[in-house]
């Protein structure tokens, strides 16, 4: 795995920025058909690339500075769309509050729930969108990285909903 986000990460260092920009600005990366952008904490826009056999559904990177967002298309199938967005909007949750730079033991507990709030506040999410999400991750043991087990990261996610939780506009 570490060795296949190197070969990416120079691969994408390697890329004409003018074309990075394109799909940045771009013709849109669409999730679930919905055309999705996102900035990152110092305003600069988040270029986001669909990757086979990522090993995860999505993953939040830098490269040189230039913030990215990968996305394992084939994971993304197997998912409901609503879950698709929630998926892509929490990768750049971790860029638009700097958790590239600055981590915390609350990352991806601050990343679900900026991203449920984003939803929420977007009109994308109801709650009910958020209580559907608990069959496809109530297996889920949590990882190391501090992702919640399921059952508990939907109650937490659920608690973001209910709550203030204030997020940037993207």
């Amino acid at each position: 795995m570490v060795r296949l986000l190197t070969v990416l990460a120079l691969t994408l260092a390697l890329l004409a920025p003018s074309a990075l920009h394109t799909e940045a600005a771009g013709a849109g990366f669409r999730i679930a058909g919905r055309p999705m952008t996102c900035t990152d904490f110092r305003g600069r826009s988040v270029l986001a690339l669909q990757v086979s056999d990522l090993g995860d559904v999505g993953r939040a990177w830098v490269v040189n500075t230039v913030p990215y967002i990968l996305m394992d298309p084939e994971v993304m199938r197997t998912l409901p769309n609503a879950l698709q967005i929630f998926f892509y909007v929490h990768e750049c949750a971790h860029h638009a509050l700097g958790h590239w730079y600055n981590p915390s033991a609350n990352s991806e507990k601050d990343a679900d729930c900026w991203a449920i709030a984003y939803g929420r506040d977007q009109g994308i999410f109801q709650r009910q969108t958020v209580v559907d999400f608990e069959p496809w991750l109530a297996k889920s043991k949590g990882s190391a990285f501090g992702h919640l087990p399921g059952r508990e990261r939907i109650r937490h996610m659920l608690e973001c909903f209910d709550g203030p939780v204030e997020t940037a506009q993207q």
